[in-house]
């Protein structure tokens, strides 16, 4: 990873350490910059709930809609005060050992995720219009080589030009 050349800076970054990739799915730990500590997760559906959750609390991106469940639940009132504990530069540092994404949610819209995230390995940036497209860039980048790969990052040298293809 060359950290000198990836520059994301915003509050609701999270790095995504994947440590294992196998056919029971990916585990890994999500960093950000209000805990210590990484949050550890077992497969990719607890990643997004996570990660959901931190964005929930950050209330950053804003939900453009109300999260739907099957039980009653208290709407939560008061969002918990997040003080920024580590400085921006620690996301660059961590490292999974299968992989690193750097992912910036911008949009939570029409009940999904709108963004963009970084393969650090590989410095390559892509753009993702939804939760499900994240996973698909995650896993093609993980799988690289495997013809189940669906979605892979490109090359290009200008972010905005970089299109998302389909094997």
């Amino acid at each position: 990873m060359q950290p000198s050349n990836i520059r994301m800076f915003s509050r609701n970054i999270i790095c995504n350490c994947v440590n294992q990739c196998g056919p029971n799915g990916i585990q890994g730990e999500l960093y950000h910059l209000y805990s210590e500590e990484p949050i550890r997760y077992r497969d990719a559906f607890e990643m997004l709930i996570l990660m959901d959750k931190f964005y929930d609390n950050l209330n950053f991106p804003m939900a453009s809609t109300e999260t739907r469940s099957f039980s009653k639940r208290k709407p939560s009132q008061n969002r918990k005060e997040m003080i920024k504990m580590e400085q921006d530069e620690k996301l660059l540092k961590v490292k999974g050992s299968k992989g690193t994404f750097l992912i910036q949610v911008q949009y939570r819209q029409n009940a999904t995720w709108q963004g963009k995230v970084v393969w650090a390995e590989e410095n390559k940036t892509q753009y993702f219009r939804s939760a499900l497209e994240l996973m698909k860039l995650i896993d093609g980048a993980l799988n690289k080589g495997n013809e189940e790969a669906t979605i892979e990052f490109e090359e290009s040298d200008n972010p905005q030009d970089k299109k998302y293809a389909t094997s």
